[in-house]
C-alpha cells in the first residue's frame, strides 16, 4: 500500500512540475534561438539549459523550508500567494502572451533565458517550493529528474515534434498544460484559505 501511495504521489508530483515548467511551450522558442546552430551545438545548448534546470529545481527543494523561515511566510501564506500567482501566469500563457517579454539568440543562451526564465520561472520556483513543504523530499527531488529528462528528450527531439505534431500541435498540448496549472492554483489557493481560516478557528475539519 505504501508503495503504491508513494507512487500515485511521484505521479502526481512529476505532473504537476511538468505542467508548470511546460516544456513543449518552450519549443517554438527554443528552436528560434537555436536556428543558426550545427546540430552539436544545439546539443549542448540542451544538455546545459537541463544541467541548470536541475541545480535550480533541486536548490529550491531542499531549500525551501529554510527560505520560508527566513522571511517568516507560512505555508498557508505561502500557498495563497503561490496561487494568485500561478492563475496569473495560467492566464497570460491562454491569452498566449509570451513568457519572457524579450529574448536574444546567442552562443550563452542555456542558463538564460532558455533555463530561466522560460523553464524555471516563477511558477515553477512556487511550485517546488510548496512542494517542498507538503510532500516527501525524495519524492519530489525523483519527480524533478524525472521531469527534467522529460524534458532534456523534448528539447533534444524538438525539431522532429513540430514535423510530426507541427505547431498548432505544440500550442494546443501547452494550452492543455495551462489548463492543469490553474487547477493546481485553484487547489492551492483552496488549501492556503481554508488553512488561514482553520488556523483562525473559522473552520473546523
Amino acid at each position: 500500500m505504501d508503495v503504491w501511495w508513494s507512487l500515485i504521489q511521484l505521479v502526481s508530483i512529476t505532473g504537476q512540475i511538468f505542467a508548470v515548467l511546460n516544456p513543449i511551450g518552450v519549443i517554438p522558442t527554443f528552436l528560434g534561438l537555436t536556428e543558426s546552430m550545427d546540430p552539436a551545438k544545439r546539443h549542448k545548448v540542451v544538455k546545459n539549459s537541463i544541467i541548470a534546470v536541475l541545480i535550480l529545481a533541486i536548490t529550491l527543494a531542499v531549500g525551501g523550508s529554510l527560505i520560508l523561515s527566513f522571511f517568516h511566510v507560512t505555508l498557508f501564506s505561502l500557498q495563497i500567494g503561490g496561487g494568485i500567482l500561478l492563475m496569473v501566469i495560467a492566464i497570460d500563457m491562454l491569452g498566449g502572451l509570451p513568457r519572457t517579454k524579450a529574448v536574444e539568440a546567442g552562443d550563452e543562451i542555456a542558463i538564460v533565458p532558455i533555463a530561466t526564465p522560460l523553464l524555471v520561472g516563477p511558477g515553477t520556483m512556487t511550485t517546488v517550493i510548496v512542494l517542498s513543504k507538503t510532500v516527501p523530499i525524495y519524492l519530489l527531488i525523483l519527480g524533478i529528474f524525472v521531469v527534467a529528462f522529460a524534458t532534456y528528450l523534448l528539447l533534444r527531439y524538438s525539431e522532429l515534434l513540430i514535423r510530426v505534431l507541427g505547431i498548432n500541435g505544440i500550442r494546443a498540448i501547452s494550452r492543455f498544460m495551462t489548463i492543469i496549472i490553474a487547477a493546481f492554483a485553484a487547489q492551492l489557493l483552496y488549501a492556503g484559505f481554508t488553512g488561514w481560516l482553520s488556523s483562525w478557528g473559522i473552520l473546523n475539519f
